[in-house]
């Protein structure tokens, strides 16, 4: 793994590097810039800070639960990251421990552990599909400029706190297969969000802040937990 005390910059554009044995960059001294496919064959990778020269997937072909993902802060140039370890392994986690800023979509596929954002993210669309198991956010403000889905077949949670908030601009739509926790405010921009069943991890506003019909709210069965719930769309 590259302890360099300058820049380090990975792949291309459009290219792949496969990184058999796994790949840990949090010796650079300098700026980590990626691009293209960093592939391993079910070994971790674990990244510092990066920086992101093009669309990007980070993809660990996992087989067993030792092919993790972890990565620091990312500074995403609007650029795409996709993120992917391994249908149904257990325990393949991804954790994202640092802001993640200024990113296009993010999408989360084959992911059978759990994938875990504990800092402010903001991104274009936030996806995933089936293939995914567990997700949760837990950073203080998460804001998505596009429309956002999400369809995974575990857990989902939004917030571990009531400050905690999450702005769906372009709606989103949730079909998570197992419990989803809300501890959090959720807002869109006149854009409509629709979950389905939820449990309350906390006091949980949803406000879609409507201006037109489009700003619909959809909710399903609430566990409430003693928690109270406030929902609006828009006054008038």
């Amino acid at each position: 793994s590259p302890s360099n005390t300058g820049t380090l910059t990975l792949g291309t554009s459009g290219g792949t590097q496969t990184y058999n044995g796994g790949l840990t960059t949090t010796s650079v001294g300098s700026t980590v810039t990626l691009n293209g496919t960093i592939a391993t064959s079910n070994d971790a990778v674990v990244f510092g800070a990066v920086t992101l020269g093009s669309a990007v997937t980070i993809d660990t072909n996992a087989s067993s639960n030792a092919a993790d993902i972890t990565i620091a802060a990312i500074t995403g140039g609007s650029n795409n990251l996709t993120l992917t370890t391994g249908d149904n392994i257990s325990g393949a986690d991804i954790t994202a421990s640092g802001a993640i800023a200024s990113l296009g979509n993010l999408t989360l596929a084959d992911v059978g552990g759990t994938a875990t954002f504990s800092a402010n993210v903001a991104a274009a669309a936030l996806s995933a599909d089936s293939t995914v198991a567990n997700i949760t956010f837990t950073g203080g403000t998460n804001t998505f400029s596009a429309a956002s889905t999400l369809a995974n077949d575990g857990t989902l949670t939004f917030g571990d706190a009531t400050g905690d908030s999450f702005t769906f601009n372009g709606g989103l739509t949730e079909t998570t297969t197992g419990t989803v926790t809300l501890a959090s405010t959720i807002n869109s921009s006149n854009d409509a969000i629709s979950f389905g069943a939820v449990t309350l991890g906390a006091n949980t506003t949803i406000n879609t802040n409507a201006t037109n019909t489009t700003g619909d709210l959809t909710l399903g069965v609430v566990t409430g937990g003693n928690n109270t719930l406030t929902l609006s769309t828009g006054d008038g």
